[in-house]
């Protein structure tokens, strides 16, 4: 076997020109046949399976990776399928079960992991185009697509700037935070123009922006400041425009305006256009958060959720989230693809300034072509059937909140505007009645308990998280998250992960543990 031949080779002090060659054939020829049907194996075992927690206690799975030795010889392929078998997929997120409804990541189509391996195989990096070649051009065709789905400008505006080398309409990232930190980037770097070297400079948005925010504020010295939202945890315009006028009698430079299309913990819309037009008449860089819900656009008849988008500066989209690509394909988009200018760099070795480089323009270097991840579900999928399962996830969201209100266990605590709904178990001895501090701060832990419980026994799943209710006051609460993104969720699935919570919360309710 290659492996057994690679073992003679590395035991030899000076390798020979032959056992050069060998160890090339070992690493890029060998026989891949029996390790394919066993990913093929697996990944259909991973698909199909209804699992949807860790049913082994994360400190006995830690235990298993302590070993910090790198082996001094290679190890027998079966051997390693063996160990991943038996350390490492039984423990893996059951992102794809129907009763898997925690987070933010689905399952992919089937077309994917297959052009995973092509992407993987080139190996380009679309840093720059002599390490890309056509891939820089599929990449700027793709980032063309959205911003026309986000701005909507005319063809001859496209034809114009979809390869402009001077500039671009947008640009790929590994994930969401990249391209907000880019926005960040972006908005400081005008507001720098008027300010002058030195200003205080802030940046506004609600209580519920992402935490990347925060980082991107404590790597470029700017304020963070947060404003309240509403009972449907919508920004409010009026403390927004009372924010920015604190910042002005303090003389602080508000560098850009923050609003969410789709918030992490509630799917919550921010009022776009509002915000929007506020920073257009206060010539303030505006950026809409669309990481989770900027798939939307591809839907017809639910674009209208995100009415105003196209008045922002700069918008963030996650393709890994909504529109179901493999995860790495975070996007940033400017409205005017001047501003992108702002933010260039460039390197003697690498990115040339007069060059077709993409990496000009972004903060990572060295970037893998997930471009084709979005360029293919664009074709592949279309807008027609992107319509259709964002329909039919609204759908189920709304049948989660109607089962949720009709079941006395539960209390419903935000109406969602996507995907995203938040809830929380009410136990028995405290039904019928308006909770104080006190009961709110026991629900919650009888909640974390519960989320904690139902993960552990692995049937179904959803996350939590703490943020305060309106009606209940401002203290942070316990809530449970769902994350109705799945095609494979049935009402039926949604029903058994809330049966399967009320069971579990009852025998935590007759538990000794409950009652301390």
């Amino acid at each position: 076997m290659a492996s057994e031949k690679l073992t003679e080779i590395s035991q030899h002090p000076s390798p020979s020109e032959d056992a050069g060659a060998d160890v090339a054939d070992y690493l890029l020829g060998s026989d891949l046949s029996k390790l394919r049907g066993w990913v093929e194996a697996r990944s259909a075992s991973f698909l199909r399976s209804a699992d949807a927690g860790e049913r082994s206690p994360i400190r006995r799975v830690r235990e298993k990776f302590r070993s910090c030795e790198v082996p001094d010889t290679a190890m027998a392929l079966d051997d390693y399928l063996s160990l991943l078998d038996q350390d490492v997929l039984p423990h893996c997120s059951s992102l794809a079960s129907p009763r898997y409804l925690g987070h933010m990541t689905s399952p992919i189509p089937g077309f994917l992991p297959e052009l995973g391996r092509l992407v993987q195989t080139l190996n380009q990096n679309v840093v720059k185009m002599e390490t890309s070649g056509s891939l820089t051009f599929v990449e700027r065709q793709v980032l063309g697509m959205l911003h026309k789905e986000t701005y909507g400008f005319d063809t001859a505006f496209y034809d114009r700037r979809v390869q402009d080398r001077d500039s671009t309409l947008g640009l790929f990232a590994s994930g969401g935070t990249i391209a907000n930190l880019t926005a960040l980037r972006a908005a400081k770097q005008r507001a720098s123009v008027h300010a002058g070297g030195g200003a205080r400079m802030a940046v506004i948005g609600s209580e519920l922006m992402h935490y990347s925010f925060a980082k991107g504020a404590d790597l470029m010295g700017l304020e963070l400041r947060r404003v309240p939202v509403d009972e449907q945890n919508r920004m409010l315009p009026a403390a927004l425009e009372r924010e920015i006028e604190a910042c002005e009698a303090e003389g602080v430079t508000v560098a850009a305006l923050i609003a969410i299309a789709g918030t992490t913990e509630f799917g919550s819309v921010d009022p776009l256009a509002s915000i929007c037009r506020l920073g257009q008449a206060r010539n303030i860089h505006v950026h809409v958060d669309a990481a989770w819900g900027g798939g939307f656009l591809l839907s017809p008849r639910n674009r209208h959720i995100l009415a105003g988008i196209e008045l922002a500066d700069t918008v963030t989209i996650d393709g890994h989230k909504q529109l179901m690509v493999p995860l790495g394909c975070g996007m940033l988009f400017f409205r005017d693809p001047e501003v992108s200018k702002t933010i260039m760099h460039h390197a003697p070795y690498a990115v040339r300034p007069n060059s077709e480089d993409q990496g000009r323009f972004t903060l990572e270097g060295t970037r893998p072509a997930t471009a084709i991840y979005v360029h293919a579900a664009l074709h592949l999928i279309g807008k027609s059937v992107y319509d259709a399962l964002f329909s039919a996830s609204l759908e189920r969201t709304r049948i989660m909140a109607r089962h949720i209100e009709g079941m006395p266990e539960f209390e419903l605590t935000s109406r969602p505007d996507m995907n995203i709904l938040t809830y929380r178990y009410i136990p028995e001895a405290m039904r019928g009645t308006t909770p104080g501090p006190a009961d709110n701060h026991r629900i919650s832990r009888f909640n974390v308990a519960l989320q904690r419980a139902q993960r552990d026994k692995g049937d179904s799943f959803v996350s939590r998280t703490f943020r305060p209710v309106s009606r209940h006051g401002d203290e942070p609460l316990a809530l449970l998250r769902a994350v109705l993104l799945n095609p494979r969720t049935t009402e039926d699935d949604i029903l058994f992960l809330l049966r399967d919570q009320v069971g579990i919360a009852r025998e935590l309710e007759n538990s000794p543990a409950f009652h301390e």
